[in-house]
């Protein structure tokens, strides 16, 4: 027994030998549930017993409150056969008519009741135990108060336990027991620390328990036995250890198991105080008092008066405002709620949300009660359910939209109303599962009557296929399928101008004479200023840029149009999602990087805020599609495999798993792992034409000539099908010349190279033009190499690509080398193999390296670690992070994104043998005194 226990028994043995002695008195026993009282007062009973004195025990249920001297029946029963062993007594008859349950309940039988247990304490004292007085009927509780009165000079020993935090039958009878001068109140008190400490260590036995473990233990358990008993037993079954490291482990099974306690005590609560418990948890962890008493049909003060009832047996707890309740913990109130039965449930949220829509209540408050009640039937519901859902896609919540559209759909509703809440989840769906969109829009198409919103429907699926497809070829040269029954001229007929506008952006083409023709297909210079004010226009404007990039026009006309249609409104939903990803990939194609970069951060962003997977996936490809052009290989990586790990865990996105793959494949191929790359495009089908080039790309790497000949003419062909002849996109020409050349094919490298450099020259971009023009170089010899070399490295360093500069560097080098001019090879090279090694191509860096030896540079040694071995981006970011600024304010200045920021980071701990950030200041020697940045942990 716990020390505690001791002290308190021993108070009570000193009370029992005071009533032998005649002197008649009165223990009220307070404790809360867990406090495991009857075990203590069964102890009780036992150690008198041995005294000598008799003893009559009893537990009052909830069911004793229903029963008028229920209790007190079973204590005269006992005393009656001690007391007739002697002789019998002149009211036997008047008490046994008692304890069949006849009155009169007046002083008379109190007084009779009283002199049964007075005889039998004559003949050997008496020690009277009754737990759980909380339950106990009025008139026994009134009979209890009356004896406690009258013990005087009589061997008896009452003892009377209750629990606080259970519900009293009446605990104003109770109060004027514990303030009799014959009564003493003992409260049981908690385990101290010392004893759980005991109780903890016997649980785990020669184990050492860490005395924060121990500490977080008692706090938990409040210092009950059984709680901590309960506690211990979970967390040895889960074999968590005791350690200090687990203190949330216990906190979260403490919280489970004081929830599960809770609810126990409620369902032995009073029938109209569970309903009032089950009517707030329909109502939510929080709420006005006021609701609940309207659907009780409840007024006045009444509903304040049981919630402070349920406040001390732990559903409720003090919020500090007057008329609102709140429940104990969130798991409470589901486990309450789980217990009540699926009718009631369904019943009840019904009448909830029928009430809360009568007084003005939100509309999603009153539509999530309805995704929990019977429906059957109910116009109302489901037309309330139809406006929630579309008010929830007008504010951006995609999944909310879909939860209330696919409970509508469960329900039998006509064929033109089911169309409407098809188009909905459809819509909806687009942004998150455009596989699922595709079905429910496809059925919309088929049961709308309405040509008007059957043409909307067909353009909405247009969009959600080209969604599911993820590729830059697919937005921007959709195929047949995705276009089918897109029928400019006939939607034209309807007169919806944004509809048109819609279609058009799906289905217009620039024609091939170029600036004037695209102007004029923007109808006219004086229109072409304007277009661009409705969010149909913005469509249109990015469809033609498209187009036009995709023929290589100049970039600057492309270029103008996606900053018109990124400005202003755009289209909600898919339609702005398809025009986000044309105009990152332009911006991407025309060199802009930062500027596409930011765009793929504002698509990564909003698709955080709803949780929608296609569009965060598709940003992911583009950021790392931007930073490997950037020459940021190991933030590419980073940002494909995350792409790709989606792709895996959720089957909604599985269609666009070919794209997060060539991605991937692309980041890693960069780096050098050409096995790796191939191996990963080698078990896909149906890919997208550009992975065929970047398949054919490494393919030439591994010297596979005929592989990657094949899969880079194929990829040409399927390009050029679709009218995509920007090398921008992919530099099949290029790579299938250096092929061909090795092959020893001269001529028609040399015509696909020169082809490629014409092209990417007319489009503009410097970054394209300078990659061409390496590859012009390589399939070229003599002074016509050196000057395709030349005019490369010149070009691609006013651009940001800076693996594309290494690349032309290591080119250059070594043309240089074979020329034997030493000394320009070893300055080029060394400075391709810095850029390299920034960047992270392992391969390139490694090629650079044996060239500059082979050319006679010398290689000064390049350190593992510590601070030499940071590269001057690593360096820069660490500084910036040691002086105290955060990863997104690092990014904003300098460019990048914190993600980048936080790679960076990571190489830059292992190469200083650092735990994290707070070690930075340290390792690199910076005083951040008077810096003026507090640290801040990212």
């Amino acid at each position: 027994m716990q020390p505690e226990r001791v002290s308190e028994l021993s108070d009570l043995l000193t009370r029992a030998r005071s009533a032998r002695a005649g002197k008649g008195n009165t223990v009220l026993v307070r404790s809360v549930s867990g406090m495991r009282c009857s075990t203590f007062l069964g102890e009780v009973a036992e150690r008198v017993r041995r005294l000598g004195s008799m003893v009559l025990s009893t537990s009052c249920s909830p069911s004793d409150a229903q029963s008028q001297l229920g209790v007190v029946r079973q204590l005269v029963a006992a005393a009656l056969e001690v007391a007739n062993r002697d002789r019998a007594t002149e009211d036997e008859e008047f008490l046994h008519g008692v304890l069949e349950g006849a009155g009169p309940f007046d002083h008379r039988l109190f007084e009779a009741l009283r002199e049964v247990f007075a005889r039998g304490a004559r003949r050997q004292p008496l020690v009277v135990v009754v737990d759980h007085i909380q339950w106990m009927d009025e008139t026994s509780l009134r009979w209890f108060g009356y004896l406690v009165r009258h013990l005087n000079n009589l061997p008896v020993l009452l003892v009377l336990a209750y629990r606080t935090d259970e519900t009293a039958v009446d605990r104003k009878l109770t109060d004027d027991i514990s303030k009799r001068d014959q009564c003493f109140t003992l409260t049981l008190s908690p385990l101290s620390s010392h004893s759980v400490r005991e109780v903890v260590e016997a649980a785990y036995s020669g184990q050492g328990c860490d005395d924060e473990f121990v500490q977080v233990c008692a706090e938990t358990s409040r210092g009950r036995p059984s709680r901590l008993d309960k506690l211990l037993a979970s967390l040895t079954a889960d074999f968590v250890p005791p350690r200090a490291s687990q203190i949330e482990q216990i906190r979260r099974c403490g919280a489970r198991i004081e929830a599960e306690a809770a609810a126990d005590r409620l369902l032995r609560q009073p029938v109209h105080l569970r309903e009032v418990a089950e009517v707030a948890t329909v109502l939510g962890e929080e709420g006005d008092c006021a609701v609940i008493a309207d659907m009780l049909n409840l007024y006045g003060d009444a509903i304040s008066g049981l919630i402070a009832e349920l406040t001390p047996v732990g559903i409720f707890r003090e919020t500090g405002a007057p008329g609102r309740y709140r429940f104990s913990s969130a798991e409470l109130r589901s486990l309450i709620h789980r217990d009540m039965s699926a009718d009631a449930r369904r019943s009840l949220h019904m009448r909830t949300a029928r009430r809360l829509n009568d007084l003005g209540a939100p509309l999603a408050q009153v539509a999530e009660h309805l995704l929990q009640a019977d429906m059957s039937d109910d116009a109302w519901a489901c037309s309330v359910l139809k406006e929630a859902a579309d008010d929830a896609l007008k504010t951006g919540d995609p999944k909310t939209c879909a939860k209330y559209a696919r409970r509508v759909l469960r329900d039998r509703i006509p064929d033109e109303e089911r169309a409407e809440v098809l188009w909905l989840l459809g819509r909806a769906e687009a942004l998150f599962a455009p596989a699922a969109a595709d079905r429910h829009l496809d059925e919309a198409v088929r049961l709308f009557s309405d040509p008007a919103l059957q043409a909307g429907a067909i353009v909405e699926r247009a969009h959600a296929r080209v969604l599911r497809q993820g590729s830059a070829e697919s937005a921007l040269r959709p195929s047949r399928t995705v276009l089918a029954h897109v029928d400019h001229k006939a939607f034209a007929e309807l007169g919806d101008s944004e509809l048109r506008l819609s279609v058009q952006s799906l289905t217009h083409t620039v024609p091939s004479e170029g600036r004037a023709a695209a102007l004029e297909a923007l109808g006219g210079p004086t229109l072409s200023i304007n277009l661009g004010v409705t969010p149909g226009e913005r469509e249109l404007l990015a469809s033609i840029a498209g187009d036009l990039a995709c023929r290589s026009e100049p970039c600057d006309v492309p270029l103008e149009l996606v900053h018109r249609a990124l400005a202003g409104e755009r289209p909600s939903g898919s339609a702005s999602m398809v025009l986000l990803l044309r105009c990152i990939t332009i911006l991407t194609w025309a060199g802009h990087l930062r500027e596409a970069q930011r765009w793929a951060d504002h698509m990564l962003t909003g698709a955080l805020a709803t949780d929608a997977l296609f569009p965060r996936v598709i940003a992911l490809c583009q950021r790392a599609k931007i930073a490997v052009r950037m020459g940021d290989l190991p933030v590419a990586l980073a940002e494909a495999e995350q792409a790709l790990a989606l792709t895996t865990e959720h089957h909604e996105v599985k269609s666009c798993r070919a794209v997060a793959v060539t991605e991937v494949a692309r980041a890693r191929g960069a780096i050098g792992h050409y096995e790796g790359a191939v191996g990963l495009l080698q078990g896909l089908h149906d890919l997208p034409a550009s992975t065929l080039g970047v398949r054919g790309m490494f393919r030439l790497h591994l010297g596979d000539l005929r592989g990657a000949l094949a899969d880079l003419m194929e990829c040409g062909h399927r390009l050029e099908a679709l009218g995509i002849v920007n090398p921008a996109l992919s530099d099949w020409r290029s790579l299938a010349a250096r092929a061909w050349k090795q092959l020893g094919n001269d001529k028609e490298a040399r015509e696909l190279a020169e082809a490629e450099v014409e092209l990417a020259r007319r489009w503009g971009d410097l970054a394209v033009t300078g990659r061409s023009l390496r590859s012009l170089g390589e399939v070229s010899s003599g002074a016509a190499a050196e000057r395709a070399f030349a005019e490369s490295v010149a070009l691609l360093e006013q651009t940001d690509a800076r693996l594309q500069l290494a690349l032309s560097l290591v080119a250059a080098g070594q043309a240089h080398g074979r020329n034997g001019s030493l000394a320009q090879a070893r300055r080029a090279l060394h400075r391709g193999m810095l850029l390299a090694e920034e960047s992270g191509a392992r391969s390139l860096t490694t090629e650079a390296r044996k060239s500059l030896l082979a050319a006679g540079g010398r290689l000064r040694r390049t350190p593992a670690s510590g601070v030499p071995a940071l590269t001057p981006t690593e360096h820069r970011v660490a500084m910036h992070a040691a002086r105290g600024r955060t990863n997104r304010s690092i990014a904003d200045l300098l460019h990048i994104t914190p993600r980048t920021v936080e790679v960076h980071l990571t190489r830059v701990y292992g190469k200083l043998s650092i735990p994290g950030r707070t070690a930075l200041a340290d390792a690199l020697g910076v005083n951040c005194a008077g810096s003026g940045n507090k640290r801040v942990k990212s």
